[in-house]
């Protein structure tokens, strides 16, 4: 009898036992589209060979749009709250220090998905046929990983981490796969931008609630989604020094190699930074708990910051 190969660690876990530094992995997102669809939902959307001609074609004209500006988005999937409501839209648009809130729902099937991405990022004069919902005045909307049918690590740290949130009360939600299993449990953090990594329970709810000082959690911080790699790297020693007031103030980056400049409006004035980016030794990491297969992982260190 054949023994059977020895289980896999989950990557989180090596991820964490290697010291891996997540600055820099956040992706770089103009807006962000949440589709309110419930979990067995989440596989059909990700079955792209099972995607009907209008829907390729809605995807192609979304590659054209960022191959042209350049300016990413993010598509999140997130559980409603009551199983089955029809198809409710969130859409933040990049805006000040962070991102713009618009709530928009519908008295369409969920199946109809590709009509919210479309409308919102595509042709967003569309919205108009929407009925806009009432949205929060203000805090934090923690978009938590929980597809551990993607990678098992999302479903062991991302499913307690959400729970934990809930109880506390903070407005978050059981996400599908939007990237790095490796930092699980991973969360998007809007309307501020942050991505999140290796949150436990009890951290989770400390940082939703600004409740922890950014120097103690720096670690854990993947990047500001509003910034290309780069100059997510310098955003984050800003953000260590400034506080958590940083997350008002309006970023925009220059990257020319490993040069990166930050043009800053905050608190009514106008400032830059300029600090070079290096590479720090790479990682060798899987991306995934189910397979063995290892990858380069980057590394960066942060030269000497000047304020221009």
């Amino acid at each position: 009898m054949t023994a059977a190969p020895p289980a896999l660690s989950l990557c989180a876990d090596l991820s964490r036992a290697a010291g891996e530094d997540p600055i820099g992995t956040a992706p770089h997102w103009a807006e962000v589209t949440v589709l309110e669809l419930d979990i067995p939902v989440w596989a059909q959307l990700r079955q792209v060979d099972a995607w009907t001609p209008a829907q390729q074609a809605l995807f192609a004209a979304l590659r054209e749009k960022v191959e042209a500006s350049g300016a990413g988005f993010g598509l999140l999937m997130s559980a409603p709250a009551e199983r089955g409501a029809p198809l409710r839209v969130r859409h933040y648009v990049r805006a000040g220090g962070g991102y713009r809130r618009r709530d928009y729902q519908s008295g369409l099937p969920q199946s109809e998905w590709a009509r919210g991405l479309h409308d919102t990022l595509l042709e967003p004069a569309r919205l108009s046929a929407w009925q806009v919902a009432p949205g929060p005045a203000d805090g934090a909307d923690l978009h938590v990983c929980t597809h551990g049918t993607v990678d098992a690590a999302c479903g062991r740290y991302g499913v307690p981490v959400h729970q934990a949130l809930s109880a506390s009360g903070v407005r978050s939600w059981r996400t599908g796969h939007f990237g790095g299993h490796r930092f699980a449990a991973t969360a998007v953090d809007l309307p501020s931008g942050l991505l999140w990594a290796h949150l436990t329970p009890d951290l989770a709810v400390q940082v939703a609630r600004r409740e922890v000082s950014l120097a103690e959690v720096a670690g854990h911080l993947r990047g500001y989604a509003g910034l290309p790699p780069l100059a997510q790297v310098l955003d984050r020693h800003l953000l260590v020094q400034h506080g958590w007031d940083w997350l008002s103030a309006e970023r925009r980056a220059q990257v020319h190699g490993q040069e990166v400049t930050l043009q800053v409006r905050w608190q009514g004035r106008e400032q830059v930074y300029h600090a070079p980016v290096f590479p720090a030794p790479p990682l060798h990491l899987p991306g995934s708990s189910h397979k063995p297969d290892q990858s380069v992982v980057a590394q960066y260190q942060l030269g000497n910051v000047t304020r221009l």
